[in-house]
């Protein structure tokens, strides 16, 4: 099979197996050339197929040594159909652990399930007796309310007034216009139901209940404050709501870790990343592109892998954490430096020229959301026929354990 980008509405509907062998490589590359750290020992992470939570994964696997259990839902391969980047991830990553003296699952699953979180305490209990850190990572748009059995889906909206902005459209190369109308009462609270704390408490409290948490245990999930730039969308939309949903939750948790495994449970707010998306939130594909020239130029600049190496080295496991007034770690610090916003707020009120796409800063936005679904890496011949079927035969491992039935 000849695996060409398959573009549709700004999403990916495939993914290139060889691409993101060698961007997994490239990450574990980088990752044993920064400092390593003593962190935990046994880590689970929900949602550790991609973007934070597979550079949480790799920097803690390789920079501090660490078991790792993930859980994600993936699409699988079948027929013409290449399954998900995060699939090929998870793979990838079994392979180039595989002679590390370490244990690292990794489980195809729907994270809401109670059967999944049994599941998953059984093998808790089996490899490792307990944990001492889970990762909060999951970036589903859909969640299924077991009381009712239906299936609930969040909505990336303003609230009050339309969110007016531009977008990069992957397919033309062109600046778009791009409007997204203010969220109903209902859609706010099923995106609060989707993408607020509620499965993050869930999962920490019955794993508490049976026993898997060790002494000194501590819970992280990652949120996204950003400032002027980004408010609309963010804080002051259904997002922002969501996030308070998830930091409501960690309050209530932190008390009750603190009290009884002398833990703690974080709220880490991180950079501007390049997501899947991204491209679908009015302002943030300009946004973003102006953020990393502006970064690029300053040398402040990380990916996302530099990025989650040093909030686990440096703020969660040393002694450099950044804190705000709400307690939350402030990894974003750099990104929201004054003058940087400031920058960044005259080129957005600025008409977009042809300029703005060849801007180091643009370019490097295109490539990473090509480069996430395992496209225009470099070093890999898209030209190439490839054997997925021989692909997953070669790479299948005991440790990709697939919960999906249907």
């Amino acid at each position: 099979m000849i695996i060409k980008p398959s573009v549709r509405s700004n999403f990916f509907t495939n993914a290139h197996p060889l691409g993101v062998q060698k961007m997994i490589k490239n990450y574990i590359k980088d990752v044993k050339n920064l400092e390593p750290f003593k962190g935990p020992k046994n880590v689970l992470i929900i949602g550790g197929s991609s973007g934070y939570g597979l550079a949480s994964r790799i920097s803690l696997a390789f920079g501090a040594n660490a078991h790792t259990i993930n859980v994600s839902f993936e699409s699988q391969p079948k027929g013409s159909k290449t399954g998900s980047a995060g699939f090929w991830n998870n793979l990838f990553f079994q392979d180039e652990v595989k002679n590390l003296n370490t244990k690292h699952i990794d489980f195809n699953a729907d994270a809401f399930l109670l059967e999944t979180k049994q599941t998953i305490l059984e093998t808790i209990k089996k490899e490792f007796g307990q944990i001492d850190l889970l990762i909060y990572s999951l970036a589903s748009g859909v969640r299924k309310n077991i009381d009712t059995g239906d299936m609930v889906r969040s909505s990336i909206k303003p609230l009050g007034s339309p969110a007016v902005g531009r977008t990069i459209d992957i397919k033309s190369m062109q600046v778009e216009p791009l409007t997204v109308e203010p969220a109903t009462e209902s859609e706010t609270n099923d995106t609060v139901f989707v993408m607020g704390g509620g499965d993050w408490y869930d999962w920490v409290t019955f794993l508490e209940k049976n026993g898997a948490l060790a002494q000194n245990f501590k819970t992280i999930s990652y949120t996204y404050i950003g400032g002027k730039n980004t408010d609309a969308i963010y804080r002051s939309g259904t997002l922002g709501k969501a996030k308070e949903d998830l930091e409501l939750k960690s309050e209530i948790m932190n008390k009750m870790l603190k009290e009884k495994y002398q833990g703690e449970s974080l709220i880490s707010s991180s950079k501007a990343i390049v997501s899947k998306a991204s491209v679908f939130i009015p302002q943030m594909p300009i946004y973003v592109s102006y953020l990393f020239d502006e970064m690029l130029k300053n040398k402040t600049h990380e990916t996302t892998l530099e990025h989650k190496h040093r909030l686990f080295k440096d703020m969660v496991y040393g002694n450099q954490r950044i804190l705000d007034d709400l307690g939350r770690i402030r990894l974003d610090h750099m990104e929201m430096k004054e003058p940087i916003q400031n920058d960044i707020h005259e080129l957005m009120h600025k008409d977009i020229t042809p300029e703005f796409l060849k801007l180091e800063g643009t370019k490097l936005f295109i490539k990473e959301f090509y480069n996430i679904n395992g496209f225009s890496v470099d070093g890999i011949n898209e030209e190439l026929d490839v054997d997925l079927e021989k692909l997953i035969e070669n790479y299948k491992t005991n440790n990709y354990i697939n919960l999906v039935t249907s």
